[in-house]
């Protein structure tokens, strides 16, 4: 499983080199961190649900073919999923990281 980022921020944010006052909390950045190392570790988007903590589940409506998991309470990480048939491995396009009550 590999991982790709459509928002250079996200991107820097999870290498730990963004620059200039984050856009969200310390602790909401580290859980951002663990929730993609979780999903690479899984390996498979298929094991997703048997994650429960994550809350997996496919976005309707304009975010129809995304997908989303919990990064706590609060937030969500947004994303889509895609295949590379050259390398035989699964694609997070890593979309957004957003706070779901806001």
């Amino acid at each position: 499983m590999r991982i790709e980022f459509q928002d250079d921020y996200l991107e820097q944010l999870y290498l730990d080199i963004a620059k200039g006052k984050p856009k969200f909390q310390e602790i909401v950045i580290k859980k951002y961190r663990k929730t993609i190392d979780l999903l690479v570790t899984i390996g498979s988007s298929q094991k997703f649900h048997d994650f429960k903590g994550l809350n997996f589940e496919a976005l309707t409506g304009n975010r129809k073919g995304s997908y989303s998991v919990r990064i706590d309470y609060h937030y969500r990480l947004i994303f889509r999923l895609e295949n590379d048939i050259l390398e035989l491995e699964e694609i997070i396009l890593i979309d957004e990281l957003s706070n779901h009550y806001q």
